[in-house]
């Protein structure tokens, strides 16, 4: 059976997911994270895709990006970033066939207030895994660009808008990550079971999922 279009708008937020082909691990070592990450950075840099990151989390067994985009479709930004990844991982691990599982999985955001819920839950990923204590102390996410806690790289400028730029601001947010981490995320989680979902309000939802359908009546027809 096809695959239905993707919920796809120009100047739109997404929360990307996947993991790897039956949760088993994507990065083995740190020249793969770190093969992973210079990926990233290198699709940003040269602008070719026209997309602003936002967050992001590196676990072993799959990966968390909040991403921007506008004009280009997410799926070929995320077909460029995982089909690169999976070259360089059978070539370098003797691995054969597919690394990830399926076609990732988004959520489309709708403003602000959810992509900081969402944030919350992609920089407590390796604390509720219990492998660190402490979100700060793990390497493969950009919680400390988003904390001013070193120079912007993998992250818009426009993160200031979203966080602020002053230390109370910034402060606040910490302390709103580390809020999370008595938190039960289990319904958030939960959007992660779906290929496609969005979180918002029931009217952004509704609009969302009616510009869905006639882009599948549409292809259908």
């Amino acid at each position: 059976m096809p695959r239905g279009p993707r919920f796809v708008f120009q100047n739109a937020f997404y929360h990307v997911f996947n993991r790897g082909i039956n949760k088993q691990p994507i990065f083995l070592k740190e020249k793969d994270y770190q093969f992973f990450l210079n990926k990233l950075l290198d699709l940003k840099n040269k602008k070719k895709y026209d997309h602003s990151i936002y967050a992001f989390c590196l676990m072993p067994n799959h990966f968390h990006i909040s991403i921007h985009t506008r004009k280009t479709p997410i799926s070929k930004i995320m077909a460029s970033l995982t089909t690169s990844y999976s070259m360089y991982f059978n070539r370098t691990n003797n691995h054969f066939g597919p690394v990830f599982q399926n076609r990732f999985k988004s959520i489309l955001i709708e403003s602000d207030s959810y992509f900081l819920q969402l944030s919350q839950y992609i920089y407590l990923n390796p604390v509720k895994a219990k492998i660190t204590h402490d979100p700060i102390l793990y390497p493969y996410s950009s919680i400390k660009e988003a904390l001013g806690k070193e120079p912007l790289k993998f992250l818009d400028e426009d993160i200031v808008r979203l966080i602020g730029d002053t230390k109370g601001s910034q402060k606040q947010y910490e302390k709103f990550i580390y809020d999370g981490i008595k938190e039960d995320h289990t319904e958030l989680a939960k959007l992660f079971e779906k290929e496609e979902a969005v979180l918002g309000s029931d009217r952004f939802s509704t609009l969302a999922k009616k510009k869905y359908l006639r882009r599948r009546y549409k292809n259908n027809a």
